[in-house]
């Protein structure tokens, strides 16, 4: 599963590609100018970028110029799909597609660009990796009381910081997710102690170690029929990784709200600054 943000303000073309590479497996987010796409990049950290040239406000070329001279954005896979795709085009983008095209060929070339960049990038470790589960399950013995009550208060200072109504700190499973620490959690999420892994995104955060980032999971393909959003009214998300003393990734620290689009990458900023907290606590859990 890859996160894909997708600029076209062709409506109709914008939910065929949805449609088309959800299907496939990815979360994708579709941005109708070439200014939104810019922010949404920012916000959502995605793996690949699709841009349509000609957009309301910056063109796609423009919008892929603006990436490459980033830092923090510059290798990241870009794919121009359009019909009037500029020459230069070709010296930005990784790959350029003219219009019309078959949906299914986007969808191979996404796969190809993803394919490409996992070989370059290092990617987490898979949920059902045996070391990563003996980690986690040398972190399930009882905590300290005092350990236990200023995780609970570090909870509360995330969650003000952030601005929003509920913050958690999980150990992450292969099929489930076991809360440590939490305040403001949605009733059901609280009382149960955690959730499948199928109900949020911490999968895909531990999974694939590294930030996440949904505006509204009411909006989002994969996520708005989850019990999350449907019973426990989650709209905005944000969590990244935590990790042991030997970087394997094994639970999330999360930021929820039952109000869209809550969260930008400050946040997710903020959240990774409190982690080295978090994991001198995890460490005396094993100890």
């Amino acid at each position: 599963m890859a996160v894909i943000v997708a600029a076209e303000d062709d409506t109709d073309v914008a939910d065929l590609l949805v449609t088309t590479l959800s299907r496939a497996g990815h979360v994708v987010h579709v941005a109708g100018t070439g200014p939104r796409a810019l922010r949404m990049i920012a916000e959502r950290h995605p793996d690949l970028v699709i841009l349509d040239h000609n957009m309301p406000g910056m063109t796609g070329l423009d919008v892929a110029r603006r990436l490459r001279a980033d830092e923090a954005t510059a290798a990241l896979p870009m794919l121009m799909l359009s019909a009037a795709a500029p020459a230069a085009a070709a010296d930005v983008f990784d790959q350029v597609m003219s219009m019309p095209v078959g949906l299914g060929a986007v969808a191979d070339a996404a796969r190809d660009l993803l394919a490409a960049r996992d070989s370059r990038v290092p990617v987490g470790r898979p949920l059902t990796d045996p070391e990563r589960l003996s980690a986690v399950a040398a972190l399930l013995g009882d905590p300290d009381p005092v350990d236990e009550l200023t995780l609970t208060m570090l909870m509360s200072n995330v969650s003000e910081a952030a601005g929003c109504s509920a913050a958690a700190c999980a150990l992450v499973l292969n099929d489930a997710v076991l809360t440590l620490a939490s305040v403001g959690l949605p009733d059901l999420l609280r009382e149960a102690g955690g959730a499948p892994i199928e109900w949020s995104p911490a999968g895909i955060t531990v999974g694939g170690d590294r930030p996440v980032l949904l505006g509204d999971m009411r909006a989002d393909p994969v996520f708005r029929d989850s019990p999350m959003a449907t019973l426990c009214g989650v709209r905005s998300y944000a969590a990244v990784p935590l990790h042991d003393d030997r970087g394997l990734a094994v639970g999330t620290l999360v930021v929820m709200d039952a109000r869209p689009d809550r969260f930008t990458s400050a946040t997710i900023r903020g959240l990774i600054a409190t982690t080295p907290a978090i994991r001198r606590m995890l460490d005396r859990r094993r100890d």
